[in-house]
């Protein structure tokens, strides 16, 4: 599954702030980038199609997002993991290894097969 760069600075900042209405999502985009607050309500409503943010709806104008862990997510995160190591090799996987301590347990889980996975390539046993 492949994300823009709008949609990774809203699925970012979604993240961030975990549950957070359209409002304050939108905030915490312009904070590093210039976008309408249509652009982010849109891409909000791509990133539920895309099952990678999950919406509820108090009423007819609050709505709040939050990011929606699970089995899209986790495919997200190993197609750019996986781009980052097919385009820098092993210096991405030497410094996404450096703070994998620190990363929640899916996205270190996805790490280490992305890891294991471009071992295997490197070795031609794809």
């Amino acid at each position: 599954m492949e994300l823009g760069e709008l949609e990774l600075a809203v699925l970012g900042a979604v993240r961030s702030l975990g549950e957070a209405s359209p409002g304050a999502i939108h905030r915490e985009v312009r904070r590093t980038r210039d976008v309408a607050y249509t652009s982010v309500t849109t891409t909000l409503y791509r990133l539920v199609d895309k099952d990678l943010i999950a919406m509820r709806r108090e009423s007819e104008k609050r709505i709040f997002y939050r990011v929606k862990d699970g089995r899209a997510y986790r495919r997200a995160l190993e197609t750019m993991l996986g781009r980052l190591v097919d385009t820098f090799g092993g210096a991405a996987v030497s410094s996404l290894l450096e703070d994998r301590e620190g990363l929640p347990p899916a996205e270190r889980e996805a790490l280490e097969r992305t890891v294991a996975e471009g071992r295997r390539k490197e070795r031609g046993h794809v």
